[in-house]
């Protein structure tokens, strides 16, 4: 067969030397054309026929074969590895062939691959092998790469109270305490990571978005993040008698009066700015009585008190103008 796997075969081909007396006339072969579904041996008819139209006939075996080899190309290719690491090269991914007969059986000489394999290029063979037991190569340059960025599970929202003493939460390292985790399929362990607002972070009441970020060796990244509220005891009265406190007057530029009409035993006033900075300390040792507070040397701003007594903590707001 010819590269288009076809042939034709002509009656001379088979001829071995047929004569008549009185001379011959034709002489025809059947079948005289062939193409792939014929090879391997088939019966061919050779007729005879002389000028006054007797005909004979005979057979005889022709085997078909496929001369053309499989032709094939091979192309680089790049493999992304799975969630667990690995990755299976198929011979599609880096051959093809064209072949005018038959099947052919295709194979590579590396299948496997994993995380070790990033970075050089393999090379990998491309072997063709067609039905009459043509055999062709060729070689490709295989990259493997990892394109998955880390896998982090982050908290469910929370709900916090203030740290002890204070108007303000202090934000954990979350990774540094493994409070949050981060896996990767060839980044084992993970080790670079961030935390948004920073760790130590101090934080006042409210909502904040924190999130993390966890990169890989091969610079994937992924985020996560969740709802923290801050909720303190800040404006809770504890106890009934704490209502009676008030602050006057407020706004104020130098002194505000606590009042305390209900002779509520008083342990301290804290003052902190904003920023969950102590500004002042006053220590009153049980006293029922009101209470002047000089805020001459605090810049206008707004500030917490934080007023320590028998009955529990009142938390009260102040600006100063």
């Amino acid at each position: 067969l010819d590269a288009n796997g076809e042939a034709i075969l002509s009656a001379a081909s088979i001829n071995n030397g047929s004569t008549d007396a009185c001379g011959m006339d034709t002489i025809s072969i059947s079948p005289s054309e062939f193409d792939c579904s014929n090879v391997g041996d088939n019966t061919v008819t050779l007729t005879v026929t002389d000028v006054n139209g007797n005909v004979s006939t005979c057979t005889t075996i022709v085997t078909i074969e496929s001369s053309s080899i499989p032709v094939i190309t091979c192309t680089d290719f790049i493999l992304e590895l799975g969630m667990d690491g690995t990755a299976l090269l198929t011979p599609e991914d880096i051959g093809s062939y064209l072949n005018a007969c038959g099947t052919v059986i295709t194979a590579i000489d590396i299948e496997d691959f994993d995380c070790s394999n990033i970075g050089t290029p393999v090379v990998v063979t491309y072997f063709a092998t067609d039905g009459a037991g043509n055999n062709v190569s060729c070689t490709a340059l295989v990259t493997v790469i990892d394109t998955l960025a880390p896998v982090i599970v982050c908290p469910n929202n929370q709900t916090v109270d203030s740290d002890p003493n204070s108007i303000t939460y202090t934000l954990p390292d979350y990774f540094g305490e493994g409070l949050i985790t981060a896996t990767d399929n060839c980044t084992n362990p993970v080790t670079i990571f961030s935390q948004t607002p920073a760790p130590g972070t101090l934080l006042l009441d409210g909502t904040y978005t924190i999130t993390f970020t966890a990169t890989d060796e091969y610079s994937n990244q992924s985020t996560c993040s969740f709802a923290l509220t801050v909720d303190s005891i800040l404006g809770v009265e504890n106890k009934p008698l704490l209502g009676s406190l008030t602050l006057y007057p407020n706004p104020a530029s130098t002194s505000v009066m606590l009042s305390n009409p209900k002779g509520v035993p008083l342990h301290s006033i804290s003052i902190y700015d904003i920023l969950g900075r102590l500004a002042q300390n006053i220590p009153l040792h049980k006293s029922t009585e009101n209470v002047a507070i000089d805020v001459s040397s605090l810049s206008s701003a707004s500030y917490i008190l934080i007023i320590e007594t028998e009955q529990g903590r009142s938390v009260k707001q102040l600006l100063v103008k």
